[in-house]
């Protein structure tokens, strides 16, 4: 048991998405029991690669503190996507399990439909008045290591943006410079209720790999990156298999079968895995 686990361990943290394809044909109750054993941090990423519908069935069979623990390491964007299809009022209970700020966050963008940009954006920005000065900003920046900021966001006191100031910007800028005067306009705006397949037409795509995202009024909510926007349009679309796919895919599932044998051997000596379904309303 203790090799499975070790093997499943490494598989999961090394090749997150090719474990997410073989751990959604896994049902909810058993797919449970193995993130249980998996420390947060390693599963998170194999989870939010999942189909949601999957993901939400395994958050659903487990137990509130395990299942806190994979919606926190995915991030916010990770939880949303989980959380959506999770049935009330499991998925209240789980919001109010979660930080202030996540917590939030996640019922802000779960108040967008799913095919939305609202839906997508990331809340986890920095976003500063424009009196803000160099010094100050960078501060922020090094402080909040959770945020991989390429550029600051400034705003009005109502949360309505003003412009941004890339990073190596205010890398060069003397420290007592403020905000407002080295800000630039962003390349475009996303508004928060813009079609998925819309947004990817966008001509600000052209100059920018990731856009701000606001609400009426142009508050600011977030932000959106090329990558994210793909994966959220592919989310209900057939995955393509071209060659190259193929052979890796076929490569990586053999390597799983074998790990995956050993889990489910381990899987029949696990003590019952204490499945928590959600309600139905």
């Amino acid at each position: 048991m203790a090799e499975a686990e070790t093997l499943t361990l490494a598989f999961v943290s090394s090749h997150p998405v090719a474990a997410a394809r073989v751990l959604e044909g896994l049902s909810g109750v058993d797919a449970a029991a193995l993130f249980a054993r998996l420390p947060a941090r390693a599963a998170a990423p194999a989870l939010a690669a999942m189909l949601p519908t999957a993901a939400a069935r395994i958050v659903a069979s487990l137990e509130d503190l395990p299942a806190l623990g994979l919606l926190t390491a995915a991030g916010v964007q990770g939880a949303v996507a989980v959380l959506r299809h999770v049935a009330e009022p499991r998925r209240t209970r789980l919001i109010e399990g979660l930080s202030t700020a996540t917590a939030v966050a996640s019922r802000m963008l779960l108040g967008y439909p799913e095919d939305a940009v609202g839906a997508w954006a990331d809340p986890e920005t920095i976003a500063l008045p424009p009196g803000t000065s160099a010094a100050e900003a960078l501060a922020r920046v090094r402080s909040d290591t959770d945020v991989e900021a390429a550029a600051v966001f400034v705003v009005a006191d109502d949360q309505r943006l003003l412009g941004m100031v890339d990073l190596h910007v205010l890398l060069r800028a003397p420290e007592t410079t403020s905000l407002a005067s080295l800000m630039r306009p962003p390349a475009g705006t996303l508004p928060a209720f813009t079609p998925l397949a819309g947004a990817s037409h966008h001509p600000g795509w052209r100059q920018a790999s990731a856009l701000p995202v606001v609400e009426r009024g142009n508050r600011l909510i977030g932000v959106l990156d090329s990558a994210k926007l793909a994966q959220a349009r592919a989310r209900g679309a057939p995955r393509p298999a071209s060659g190259k796919d193929t052979v890796a895919g076929l490569a990586a599932r053999s390597y799983w079968d074998t790990v995956s044998g050993l889990v489910r051997a381990g899987l029949a000596v696990l003590p019952p895995a204490g499945p928590v379904m959600p309600e139905e309303k």
